[in-house]
């Protein structure tokens, strides 16, 4: 008879800046397609912080009928807040698996409370205006090579309008068919 086991398991911690922790498990259990249908994780609640500072949690299903061997697998998660936790310890009918968080992990900083103030960028330190560019021979005829080129596509407009753009010519040809009847 196939027994319903958890193969692998993943822990995280979230840290908040008040302090408080979130812990999320994930779990993948194998065994049979009845019992995995039904799984979860439930936690065991205790009064006062273990010792070890593990979190017992239990890998359990609903009752089923038994029937039918097929094996199957699904994840399964919990969350909950554990400010004193150190790690878990999960525990389904295959077997126990125990998961320490790092030590890094356990003792997380949290962030101050306030965050630090904006403080503006430095002034850029001034400079005499002459000694930011020096005159240039070469940057005279460029510029003057561009305003002559914009000038000169400025006196080409004109030849860029159409030959019969006068200003009835097109519109009296386009109705000399076109009688137009006065109400009497």
């Amino acid at each position: 008879m196939l027994k319903l086991r958890i193969e692998t398991a993943s822990v995280r911690v979230a840290a908040f800046p008040e302090g408080d922790r979130l812990l999320t498990v994930r779990a993948t259990c194998r065994g049979p397609a009845w019992a995995c249908a039904s799984a979860r994780l439930a936690p065991r609640r205790h009064e006062t912080p273990p010792e070890d500072g593990l979190w017992d949690i239990d890998l359990v299903c609903d009752g089923g009928d038994g029937s039918g061997e097929i094996a199957a697998w699904r994840d399964v998660v919990f969350t909950g807040e554990a400010d004193w936790c150190e790690g878990v310890r999960l525990h389904s009918p295959g077997g126990v698996l125990e998961h320490r968080i790092a030590p890094q992990a356990a003792r997380i900083a949290t962030r101050p409370a306030v965050a630090p103030r904006w403080t503006p960028p430095p002034r850029p330190i001034r400079q005499d205006p002459s000694a930011r560019r020096r005159f240039s021979l070469f940057r005279l005829a460029l510029d003057g090579t561009a305003a002559a080129m914009i000038l000169g596509g400025l006196a080409l407009l004109p030849l860029a309008m159409p030959a019969n753009a006068g200003p009835h010519e097109g519109s009296a040809q386009a109705h000399a068919g076109c009688h137009h009847f006065r109400p009497a």
